[in-house]
């Protein structure tokens, strides 16, 4: 009987701690897919959304294991968050589509890489020059038509290191910078869009530090389509500081700093969004979004550009697509966000294994739809 009794305890104390998390879940659910609001605990709580799936999945095995009739429970929500899916992970699309003749003439590719200031650095000694070279050399290779680059810097102490002159005199004569300050003698981390085509009006909006919008109509062959690079608030997050941390004195201040820093970026990007949904709307061509958007595909960002145009990613790629190589190494935070109505997008890779900066590039094929 006492037996008995604890049993019934342990069934009701997990399914009172999974009736509380089921309603925890479907309230990151309601947030994710509508984004109603911009602040920042619903930013905490969308960023949380994967963590939600995979304590369902735990609670699956929980309820098997004490009362297997409640585990169709969790299985409910799991299959509820299965809308999400195809921001998370994609099977992949080895065809690429086909192209018809009238349209090969308005195909164009467009390469995004946070280029983390190609490494230099006031320390900087020949091994980084190296990988520099390498860097620049590859990127060159590639042969992108359109080049998106936040991070870029333009080093004017070390000749070689001017980078603006390198790609222009390498194929990219046509280019935009954010700042009033950069020029081919300066040297500043800011957003660079490179480009084979002519730009006929570009726009900038600067943030903090080296953060900002800009956009650039391209002429490409006798069509303009609109590229707006974005480099979002940085949170800056010392992860690796955080998870080297032996007391628990060092935890708990580095725990602290870093949610701070997350609650900024959530406020500051909400500003920031809506400037982007405005450049969007007024657009008199099609649009391309490419950068760093330093927020997960969880996040008011994200879900608000995602309501207007579509998510290469989503539509053509291939696994989780993460594109930083650093702690915690699962997130994809860069994208390239396109207009379906008037773009074709025939091909969205992410490299993943090309390790120059702290970001992994992305290269998506489009082709001008406007018969």
């Amino acid at each position: 009987m006492k037996s008995y009794r604890i049993v019934k305890g342990f069934k009701g104390f997990f399914w009172f701690l999974f009736k509380c998390f089921a309603a925890y879940s479907l309230l990151v659910y309601a947030l994710t897919y509508w984004v109603p609001t911009p602040h920042w605990a619903a930013g905490f709580l969308m960023m949380s959304l994967p963590v939600t799936i995979i304590i369902n999945i735990i609670f699956v095995f929980i309820f098997l294991l004490v009362d297997s009739k409640k585990c169709l429970a969790p299985i409910f929500l799991i299959v509820l968050g299965s809308v999400f899916l195809p921001r998370t992970y994609q099977f992949g699309n080895d065809s690429i589509k086909p192209i018809a003749k009238k349209s090969a003439e308005k195909t164009f590719t467009v390469m995004n890489y946070n280029v983390y200031g190609f490494w230099v650095t006031q320390r900087h000694v020949r091994a980084d020059d190296i990988k520099t070279e390498r860097m620049k050399e590859w990127i060159i290779k590639q042969d992108a038509d359109i080049l998106c680059m936040p991070e870029f810097n333009n080093e004017k102490q070390l000749p070689t290191y001017r980078t603006v002159k390198y790609f222009r005199e390498s194929g990219y004569p046509y280019y935009n910078l954010l700042g009033e300050d950069m020029n081919e003698k300066s040297t500043f981390k800011s957003l660079a869009i490179f480009s084979k085509f002519p730009i006929i009006k570009h726009k900038e909006e600067s943030f903090e530090q080296q953060n900002g919008l800009m956009y650039v109509d391209v002429v490409i062959q006798k069509d303009t389509v609109r590229v707006i690079g974005v480099h979002l608030y940085s949170m800056s997050l010392q992860l690796k500081t955080l998870v080297s941390q032996k007391e628990f004195d060092g935890v708990k201040r580095e725990t602290r700093s870093t949610l701070s820093s997350m609650k900024r970026g959530f406020s500051a990007r909400t500003n920031e969004v809506r400037i982007l949904e405005k450049w969007i709307r007024e657009s008199p061509y099609p649009i391309i979004v490419c950068g760093d958007f330093n927020e997960t595909p969880y996040s008011y960002f994200y879900g608000r550009t995602r309501a207007l145009l579509k998510n290469a990613f989503e539509e053509n790629g291939e696994g989780f697509g993460f594109t930083y190589n650093r702690i915690p190494w699962f997130i994809r935070i860069d994208n390239q966000f396109y207009d379906d109505k008037a773009l074709d997008l025939l091909d969205f890779k992410t490299l993943k294994d090309i390790k120059y900066s702290d970001h992994n590039p992305s290269f998506g094929t489009y082709s001008v739809n406007r018969d």
